[in-house]
């Protein structure tokens, strides 16, 4: 990495910084990280909803971007993914590519490279303004997580501003004070449960079948997925320190079990009650977690979280179905839970049966904080969603060879285990009919 230097830019409206780049190396089979400082002085020493981090700029040539997870680390230790593996399977630079949290250019997710506009990341920056001193050194973070091509960053640049994320709306309801929490039923006493969907934007703007001979992908059918919490309260996955290689509890998580893997810690789901003017907790049983130490990850992922499933259908003469055939089924997919993103009434990103959901219409909206995947405590916040690009580790289902061209059915349901408790288990799958005509 080559750091050039770092210049602040002050204007009436704005303060910025700017810094040069590097080389961003190619993926040789072991964690790694290009981080590029840019240095941050002379501004308010607290950062909130009235002054902070507004934007991130820079511009990356790079020939395959959907290898890079791109973050930004702020000096107190927090970082958020500004785009992750984003550019689908072939798309090319970020070229003069900014993110802020209402980017005119819609959510980088579902964007085209070479990213040019202003873009609204795949983390929040408002979690970036959480009352820490700004002044310091802030990195972005680059890795690359495939082998083949390498790139260059040719700038950096930060803005703090006044009202840093206008697009920012939350309830009075908090976990410290539950007086403004409400219950669906109009009492003050209740359980505040989540509601987990899939989001359908996301998926189908990012699914492709890939020949059964392709030389990277055979046979898959990659795909995105979503998963939103229009609950009233929100999905808390939490650890309880106990580990488990197979059924022999183990001492800790640093443990390696004979079979060469991570240790599964049991973990409970967090209900949160509302008792009046307070909000109380309990716990039960669900699933468990375990350390991802795979490339772009390094983090822990709740077991069997979601999955793909595709289905031929056979319909009669009035249209209903009458017969369903499995023709393949991914393996359940480990996700890391957290916040990337935040349901708005103002777009189009969280709509479920023609209903949107966000700041206007959700009880508790924002209720819940979940900034990374702790082994302790994660989760999606009321109104929150965590997303997997097409592009991650397990987002596919391999198709039979020789599957015979025509309409077929993708399914996508989050818990299928159905270990979580939740205000509405039956808008967990969703559906979409797809065409598949590689395999032959």
């Amino acid at each position: 990495m080559v750091i050039l230097f770092s210049v602040m830019i002050t204007s009436a409206k704005a303060q910025s910084f700017y810094a040069g780049g590097g080389t961003i190396y190619d993926f040789k089979g072991v964690f790694k990280i290009d981080s590029f400082p840019i240095k941050v002085s002379g501004l308010d020493t607290k950062t909130g909803p009235d002054f902070g981090i507004s934007k991130i700029c820079f511009t990356i040539v790079h020939p395959r971007v959907s290898d890079l997870k791109i973050e930004l680390l702020s000096p107190d230790g927090t970082s958020i993914w500004l785009t992750n593996r984003n550019g689908k399977d072939f798309g090319s630079n970020y070229t003069n590519t900014c993110f802020r949290s209402n980017g005119f250019s819609g959510y980088v997710h579902q964007a085209s490279a070479p990213f040019t506009g202003e873009y609204i990341p795949d983390g929040r920056l408002s979690f970036l303004n959480n009352g820490q001193n700004p002044n310091g050194t802030w990195y972005l973070m680059v890795q690359d997580l495939r082998s083949g091509e390498r790139g260059t960053i040719n700038f950096l640049t930060l803005d703090f501003d006044k009202n840093p994320t206008p697009d920012s709306d939350v309830s009075p309801c908090s976990m410290e004070d539950g007086t403004a929490c409400k219950c669906a039923d109009g009492t003050s006493d209740c359980e505040l449960l989540p509601d987990l969907v899939i989001l359908q934007r996301l998926t189908t703007d990012q699914v492709k079948e890939y020949p059964w001979n392709d030389p990277y992908y055979p046979g898959q059918l990659r795909l995105a997925a979503s998963i939103a919490n229009i609950g009233d309260g929100p999905m808390e996955a939490f650890g309880n320190n106990k580990w488990y290689c197979d059924t022999q509890e183990v001492k800790d998580s640093t443990v390696i079990c004979k079979d060469k893997t991570h240790p599964r810690q049991q973990i409970n789901q967090r209900i949160y009650k509302k008792n009046g003017n307070k909000l109380t907790s309990s716990d039960r049983i669900a699933g468990t977690n375990y350390y991802d130490d795979k490339p772009g990850h390094n983090h822990y992922h709740v077991d069997d979280w979601v999955e793909f499933r595709v289905v031929k259908e056979t319909k009669n003469k009035a249209g209903k179905v009458v017969k369903r055939q499995l023709v393949s089924k991914g393996s359940k997919v480990s996700y890391c839970l957290f916040d990337s993103g935040i349901c708005n009434n103002n777009d189009s990103l969280c709509v479920l049966n023609g209903q949107t959901y966000g700041n206007k219409n959700l009880l508790n909206y924002g209720l819940g904080s979940y900034v990374d995947c702790k082994s302790l405590k994660q989760g999606i916040s009321v109104g929150g969603y965590d997303t997997y690009g097409m592009m991650y580790e397990g987002q596919f289902v391999t198709l039979p060879k020789g599957l015979k061209s025509g309409s077929y059915m993708l399914e996508i349901e989050v818990d299928p285990t159905g270990i979580y408790k939740e205000k509405n288990k039956s808008n967990n799958t969703f559906k979409m009919p797809i065409l598949i005509s590689k395999q032959e």
